[in-house]
């Protein structure tokens, strides 16, 4: 029989596996929601802590909490008083509410905003800080009604949490990518790239071209620049590639 040791470590490595294999920004939500079912947390937000000249709603990577608590929050500027967050200042290691509640003596407003979760069936949650060396953090908090949170859970929720949120920001960063419209190459910029593609030197372009190699070079960097690559052989990949020249 397994242990209940060997069970969380079973049950996370397999998340961490699986979630290893997907690319989709929303297959990727979908394995973090259930996962965390599995400890009692049936909500999550996952997000970068807002700047000064930033929002929440632009920092959020993830939030399945109530769109009604959420509005709530956002409009009475919970996330400058909500002592979950002030925490952050106090620690790096990750830490529930009830923590919080045992450890901070908490004004009549932090004490309301911890309460007011109950009013959405989140009576305890876990944060994970997420720093990295520039000094920004981001935090994994999921929550829900007496969740399981012991030592053993915890454990496993900080590797879930760090990997889910790299997960997350991977697959954000990917899209945002495919969104960016790529300037395409001009018909004198594919004439140049095809001949790169059969090995030509770029003085060889020029005499086939009857145009300057000073030329020839500024056609291959505007291409490489279009491509998003450093090197003639990988523009060439990426031209074929985006359908830019055909061999």
């Amino acid at each position: 029989m397994q242990s209940t040791e060997n069970k969380y470590a079973v049950r996370t490595l397999e998340f961490v596996e699986r979630v290893g294999r997907l690319e989709r920004y929303s297959s990727i939500c979908k394995e973090i929601e259930q996962e965390i079912l599995w400890y009692g947390l049936t909500s999550v937000s996952i997000l970068k802590i807002p700047g000064p000249m930033s929002t929440l709603e632009e920092s959020m990577l993830l939030n399945t909490r109530p769109s009604e608590y959420l509005d709530l929050y956002v409009k009475n500027n919970y996330v400058i008083k909500d002592p979950v967050i002030t925490e952050l200042s106090q620690t790096e290691k990750s830490y529930t509410w009830s923590d919080i509640r045992k450890k901070r003596a908490l004004n009549k407003m932090q004490k309301y905003i911890l309460d007011e979760g109950r009013d959405f069936e989140a009576t305890d949650g876990l944060v994970i800080p997420i720093h990295n060396l520039s000094g920004e953090i981001s935090i994994f908090s999921a929550c829900g009604d007496n969740p399981n949170l012991s030592n053993r859970a915890r454990s496993s929720l900080e590797l879930i949490g760090m990997y889910s949120y790299e997960s997350l920001k991977r697959a954000v960063i990917k899209k945002k990518k495919s969104e960016i419209v790529r300037e395409p190459l001009t018909p004198r910029e594919r004439e140049v790239m095809l001949w790169v593609a059969s090995g030509k030197t770029d003085d060889e372009i020029a005499e086939i071209l009857n145009i300057s190699t000073t030329t020839v070079a500024s056609h291959v960097q505007n291409s490489k620049r279009k491509l998003n690559t450093f090197k003639r052989t990988y523009a060439v990949v990426q031209a074929i590639k985006l359908g830019e020249i055909s061999l």
